[in-house]
């Protein structure tokens, strides 16, 4: 902490100020106003004052406060306590999910990680020991989570948030974790495609359905190898089942879904459960409207940047199901993805020759060979353009050292059918009565699941990873606590934004949180503390205000 002095008119005020990086910005974390500067220099040499000086500590409080605020309305803890019968156990999973969305808290440090918070105030707040941590993690049983998950959505419900919308997306984790194939207590880590790019990680993957407020509302935990579209067909019968427990209408449910989870299986378990859907679908499958001409698409909106929005709507019946497929075309996201492929079309070919060059000339270390010079070719090959570009490998194997050639071209067809595709989304659907605009803004909506796993790997929101635990029912209970946590942000989020009429992202409201702090003031050699919040800005106010923190300093 620092003196600063800020000089209005004639006076000269004088503040204790703290600095601290912020997303990688540094920014005022704590403010503390002192008085005018002679004052302050009446108090400290005047004796009269009993002011020898003051000690002053700092405390996070905006984002621990802003989750004890959410769980008070939402009341996890509350029932995390009537299902267990222990109150120890509530405090202590609430205390991880308040650490863990302040810092990668892992259980060994969570007693430190307390006694740095806002939780050092608690009265009566329990061993954080990993031990017990252990043993209370222990008593959330799938069955116990499952009626966890429930109350919380009845909790949602009650408050006006009844589900009608349901937007699903899997993702998966990385891990160190290196179990057997035959360990009957680690089958969730598995090889697969990894979607962080760590190809030699185990994974676990992580599946999440949120409402149209994106406020989750099931999850499931499952092995990194398993796939997209057998997931979905395997889970959507539990997430009707779970969703009508606190009050959904099967029939006036619709899912929302990419193409990697839509199958025929998936649709007929979809039709099975008498909801709705809306998803998309390859290009391939609808090749004679990709060759469409633009001009016969009828504008539908404008988006909030400015880009307009056209679509062209057919009736058809895809995997097995009578719907409608609507190709929205987007002109600004057209001229983005043909810079980006044109960008690495020309570093494609040149990186082939410039490979080739390379590597035939003479150098130190291992000699060169075809493998080598294929892997150099295959790290600049876009992944999702290899059905366009191609290249060959040669070598003289009469020379010493060998001459490499490397041929480089593009697939005219494909790359035809594929500057056809640019700019366009293919969606298709059972909600035949739906117009053109609301199916293709429904299914834009999913761009917010994009934040959802934002959070859930971002290490300064509310990470899944990494992951302290080896036993499977371990990681599970992880993982269900983080997306506890991605719910008291989505529910901090709504909250603010119906008070101050702006929905803000959840990075840049995390990083208004953080900046808000409690300090403790006290004399030295006195048993007496004073806690108040620091002086706050006009967005801080509006936070604290909108969540009542102000009645969670403590005193």
């Amino acid at each position: 902490m620092h003196l600063f002095f800020r000089r209005r008119g004639k006076n000269t005020y004088v503040y204790l100020r703290q600095k601290g990086r912020v997303n990688g910005h540094v920014v005022n974390t704590a403010e503390i106003y002192l008085g005018t500067q002679a004052d302050v220099i009446r108090r400290l040499t005047d004796p009269s004052t009993g002011a020898e000086g003051f000690e002053f500590l700092p405390y996070p409080f905006g984002t621990t406060a802003a989750f004890l605020a959410a769980d008070e309305e939402l009341g996890f803890s509350r029932v995390v306590e009537e299902i267990t019968g222990s109150p120890a156990t509530a405090q202590s999973l609430l205390a991880f999910i308040a650490g863990r969305a302040q810092e990668p808290v892992s259980k060994n440090g969570m007693t430190d990680w307390a006694n740095r918070s806002l939780l050092r105030f608690t009265p009566d707040l329990p061993s954080l020991s990993c031990r017990r941590y252990l043993e209370r993690m222990d008593l959330l049983t799938d069955e116990v989570v499952e009626q966890i998950t429930r109350r919380l959505g009845e909790a949602m419900v009650r408050r006006g948030h009844r589900p009608s919308l349901v937007f699903f997306d899997p993702t998966n984790f990385s891990t160190e974790q290196q179990p057997g194939q035959d360990d009957p207590d680690r089958q969730l880590p598995r090889a697969g495609n990894a979607k962080d790019g760590n190809m030699q990680a185990r994974l676990v993957g992580l599946a999440t359905a949120v409402t149209d407020q994106h406020l989750p509302v099931y999850h499931r935990v499952y092995p990194g190898n398993e796939n997209d579209a057998k997931l979905f067909q395997e889970v959507v019968g539990t997430m009707v089942e779970q969703l009508q427990k606190f009050g959904a209408v099967a029939e006036e449910l619709t899912f929302v879904f990419d193409k990697g989870a839509n199958s025929e299986g998936g649709l007929e378990a979809v039709r099975a459960a008498q909801v709705h859907f809306l998803s998309s679908l390859k290009r391939i499958q609808v090749r004679d409207l990709m060759a469409r001409p633009r001009p016969t698409s009828r504008p539908l909106y404008t988006t909030d940047n400015g880009e307009a929005i056209h679509a062209v709507r057919s009736k058809r019946r895809m995997l097995g199901v009578d719907g409608v497929v609507v190709v929205a075309f987007n002109e600004g996201a057209r001229k983005r993805q043909t810079r980006d492929y044109e960008r690495a079309k020309e570093r494609f070919l040149s990186t082939c020759q410039a490979v080739a060059s390379k590597m035939s000339r003479p150098h130190r270390g291992r000699r060169s060979t075809v493998q080598s010079v294929t892997e150099r070719i295959e790290d600049a090959l876009p992944p999702k353009w290899r059905g366009v570009f191609k290249y060959r490998v040669g070598a003289t194997l009469d020379q010493d050292p060998p001459k490499f050639t490397v041929t480089g071209w593009v697939e005219a067809k494909k790359e035809v059918e594929l500057r056809e595709g640019f700019g366009k989304t293919v969606i298709f659907t059972d909600r035949v009565d739906w117009p053109d605009e609301r199916i293709v803004r429904t299914y834009f909506a999913r761009s917010g699941m994009e934040e959802e796993f934002h959070v859930l790997k971002d290490v300064l929101l509310m990470p899944v990873m990494p992951i302290f635990h080896r036993l499977d029912k371990r990681v599970r209970v992880h993982a269900f606590l983080c997306v506890v946590g991605l719910l008291f942000y989505r529910w901090i989020q709504l909250r603010v934004a119906e008070a101050t009429k702006e929905r803000v992202p959840i990075g840049q409201l995390a990083g208004r949180l953080d900046r808000i702090q409690v300090v403790a003031l006290t004399r030295p050699g006195s048993k007496k503390v004073k806690v108040v919040l620091q002086k706050l800005d006009a967005e801080q106010k509006s936070i604290v205000k909108a969540l009542g923190l102000a009645r969670y300093v403590p005193n």
